[in-house]
């Protein structure tokens, strides 16, 4: 009884509203065959190819089958008879890497050329996610850092901290990928460098030293203060306590470094350290316990703060 009320009710709304043929539609164009050149002016293979009308909600079937496109080369898509005249497509490269056009008015555009520019990679869910510290010795701010596969033709997201990297500081940065990479950094003041096909699983951290593009005179260390120095334990046992002091001091050891932190092996922690105006320093490494101390010299904190101790150690 309530479902003939409620029907009862919404026919006699109908009545008041406007008829469906009085809401113009876009106007159509008399069907004929269809058809559309996609031209590969990429540097990859085009292995898949999809082309829809712009208002259907799938790509559909893959055009190509068992053929490609190679670069420079160029595939005719048959479309058959249609009134449609706005079409999207989408090309799939050897490298998972995605394009797509939308909207194209193939009634007047007989070819389409795709060259890779819009590429997008979709991310990988099994992909490793890799963490390296990223110290800036360089006299400018790092505004922008990317990293990306050597083989991405596109740098991607930004990946530096919210308020970049101060010169003299230093910051993580969490990506997902393979052990090879390229990277761009991006100053404060535009200008910008590039690295190709560093090793990033060879090393826990990467130095922008003074000398890349920075449109200032280069000063050979920062000022002195309170650096950001990056400690990987590599000794095998954990680390206890742990003591910087200059090469040309005595004895006298600075306050231990790890506070109430241990280092555990094959650990890593980022530390605060004053150097002053010293770059060469000795470390004094303890383990706890009844276990021997040992001592690592030539740790040059000016060229590098990233200190993997356990390397070209001797003992105390």
């Amino acid at each position: 009884m309530a479902k003939a009320l409620i029907a009862g009710s919404l026919l006699s709304l109908a009545a008041t509203w406007p008829l469906a043929a009085d809401t113009p539609r876009p106007p159509r164009a008399k069907p004929a065959a269809r058809e559309l050149t996609i031209v590969n002016a990429s540097r990859h293979p085009v292995y898949q190819l999809r082309v829809s009308p712009s208002d259907a909600e799938q790509w559909g079937e893959d055009r190509l089958g068992e053929a490609t496109i190679p670069p420079g080369g160029s595939f005719r898509v048959q479309l058959g008879r249609s009134g449609d005249c706005q079409f999207d497509v989408q090309v799939i490269y050897d490298n998972i890497g995605q394009e797509e056009r939308r909207a194209i008015d193939i009634c007047r555009t007989r070819a389409l050329t795709f060259d890779g520019s819009t590429m997008v990679l979709p991310p990988d869910p099994f992909a490793t996610p890799r963490t390296v510290t990223v110290a800036n010795r360089a006299p400018r701010p790092i505004h922008q850092l990317f990293i990306s596969s050597p083989s991405a033709e596109q740098w991607g997201d930004d990946l530096a901290p919210p308020h970049g990297i101060a010169p003299g500081q230093s910051g993580e940065i969490t990506y997902r990928g393979a052990c090879a990479v390229d990277l761009r950094v991006v100053f404060d003041n535009r200008a910008a460098e590039e690295r190709r096909n560093l090793d990033l699983c060879a090393t826990a951290g990467l130095l922008v030293r003074p000398g890349w593009t920075t449109d200032e005179d280069i000063h050979p260390a920062p000022p002195p203060g309170l650096d950001d120095v990056t400690l990987l334990n590599q000794t095998g046992q954990t680390i206890t306590e742990l003591y910087f002091r200059p090469e040309a001091a005595g004895d006298d050891a600075e306050a231990d470094l790890l506070g109430n932190d241990v280092l555990p092996a094959d650990g890593r922690i980022v530390v605060a350290f004053s150097r002053g105006t010293t770059c060469r320093f000795i470390a004094r490494i303890l383990h706890g316990g009844d276990r021997a101390a040992s001592e690592q010299r030539g740790i040059d904190l000016c060229r590098n703060p990233m200190v993997t101790l356990g390397k070209a150690s001797g003992a105390g």
